[in-house]
């Protein structure tokens, strides 16, 4: 599971330092509180704008307007992407989005759900009120406010005395501490779980689900009203048969040898001077075209990044998705164009296959094997698939540029002096 946590959060980490900051804010009207401290989870009563404005209407005194806080509030959705530590001590009357590589503190409140992505510590205080749901990817997450819901992957989870959590608790973490009130359900997958100690304890009014390595002890003087469903979390371990092992490398090597000659003779229909090209390339600019399939590899992690974003618009949901193909196909195709450019390039040093179409598609099989065998050396075969893939890729690109500058060439007039 820490494996796990660690990869997202890892990916999480490198999309924050490529970003630079930025921040969309407009101006809304606040919410009040309770006399106990704990925000009403309602639904809002103007009927022209969805907010309570704040008027001093017939029957209220002047002076209670007048001593109302002035709040600097938005009533849109906020993004938030920084490369340092950010508190967020705003109103939003809307969703928030953070994304950060460092630390983020959480004193506003929110008429929505909330989605964080840190690189540290997020820590939800007292103040802090959040109407829909929290999700957080987080090192660490310290909870001590007023939410709806909170799904939560983390190393580190602490629920502490002063939370109220109106509906459900989901976390995935290593070590879990819980305290405060949840008014209904707890899903919990981690190995250490805290839920009471001489002084205090989690109040929960529903369900206690958990999925570890071993029971919790005095869960049935907390859980007075729900059940207790535990799930032991066994590690699996186990040998593959060596005759396995062997099916799988061979349906794999196949696999490569097949896919290798559909994107030839795809290529061969759509494009007949593309293999040509692709293996002048690889002769003559390999360097280059690793090059290229380095800046190329940049940009598909930013245009990644961007069509997530893009995801939270109408207009901008088919147009990730098809990014995301384009994205796809590119790197799919990489490793077979590789292999079809060193057919080419073995092609001419080689008398017999020149002319010969059955024993160039032969010599793309015995080559497209090696390429694979490459890719699965031990120690080498990471290094030897990242150099691969990424050459093929510059390949790719190199040769669909090439051919629109020669088409824009072509289309300009030639002026004779």
């Amino acid at each position: 599971m820490r494996k796990k946590i660690s990869l997202v959060l890892i990916a999480l980490i490198l999309l924050v330092s490529i970003l630079g900051t930025f921040c969309f804010a407009k101006e809304i009207e606040p919410r009040t509180s309770t006399e106990d401290g704990i925000m009403p989870i309602s639904e809002p009563t103007s009927e022209e704008d969805g907010t309570m404005p704040i008027t001093d209407q017939e029957g209220d005194s002047d002076s209670e307007v007048d001593n109302l806080p002035n709040y600097d509030i938005t009533y849109s959705d906020l993004y938030v992407f920084e490369d340092t530590d950010y508190e967020m001590d705003k109103l939003i009357d809307g969703n928030v989005y953070i994304l950060v590589n460092g630390d983020v503190k959480f004193t506003g409140e929110v008429k929505g759900s909330v989605f964080i992505f840190a690189n540290g510590t997020v820590e939800i205080t007292e103040e802090a009120y959040i109407a829909d749901s929290l999700y957080i990817f987080a090192q660490e997450a310290k909870i001590n406010g007023t939410i709806y819901d909170i799904y939560c992957a983390s190393e580190k989870f602490e629920l502490m005395e002063k939370a109220y959590i109106e509906r459900d608790v989901k976390i995935a973490s290593s070590n879990v501490k819980l305290r405060g009130k949840v008014y209904r359900d707890v899903f919990l997958t981690a190995d250490n779980i805290d839920v009471k100690d001489e002084e205090t304890s989690l109040l929960i009014g529903g369900d206690f689900n958990y999925t570890s390595g071993r029971e919790i002890e005095g869960l049935k003087d907390i859980v007075l009203y729900g059940e207790i469903n535990f799930k032991l979390e066994e590690e699996e371990s186990f040998e593959i048969p060596l005759a396995e092992k062997i099916k799988d490398y061979a349906f794999s090597a196949v696999t490569s040898i097949i896919y290798a000659l559909v994107i030839y003779f795809v290529l061969k229909l759509l494009s007949p001077r593309f293999t040509e090209a692709i293996t002048k390339d690889l002769k003559e600019k390999s360097i280059i075209a690793f090059a290229v399939g380095l800046i190329t590899w940049a940009i598909i992690f930013i245009a990644f990044i961007m069509s997530i974003m893009l995801l939270f618009t109408a207009i901008g949901l088919p147009i990730s998705i098809i990014a995301w193909m384009i994205m796809t196909i590119i790197i799919y195709i990489s490793s077979a164009v590789f292999s079809i450019s060193i057919t080419g390039i073995a092609k001419d040093k080689i008398e017999a296959v020149k002319n010969n179409k059955v024993l160039e598609i032969c010599l793309l099989m015995v080559i497209a094997l090696c390429v694979w065998i490459l890719q699965k050396l031990p120690y080498i075969g990471g290094l030897s698939n990242f150099i691969i893939i990424t050459t093929g890729i510059g390949l790719i690109i190199r040769n669909i540029i090439a051919k629109k500058e020669i088409e824009k060439t072509k289309e300009q007039p030639v002026i004779e002096g």
